[in-house]
């Protein structure tokens, strides 16, 4: 899976897997995920946690 840098300027940068969390969470590509599925559930895993997080952040961003 390729990776994209994201810059925050003076914050700094990270990298992110695009398409990444829909495939962990199982929904096509072109369909955006649910509100309720960014919900961090008892049986996730770390990775799937920070990624939830991250996509709620993104969502709250002005792009």
């Amino acid at each position: 899976m390729k990776t994209k840098t994201v810059n925050l300027g003076a914050k700094g940068s990270f990298e992110e897997k695009p398409g990444a969390l829909h495939a962990m969470l199982g929904i096509p590509q072109g369909q955006k995920i649910p509100a309720s599925d960014l919900t961090p559930k008892p049986g996730d895993s770390p990775l799937l946690r920070r990624r939830k997080a991250s996509a709620k952040g993104f969502r709250s961003m002005a792009h």
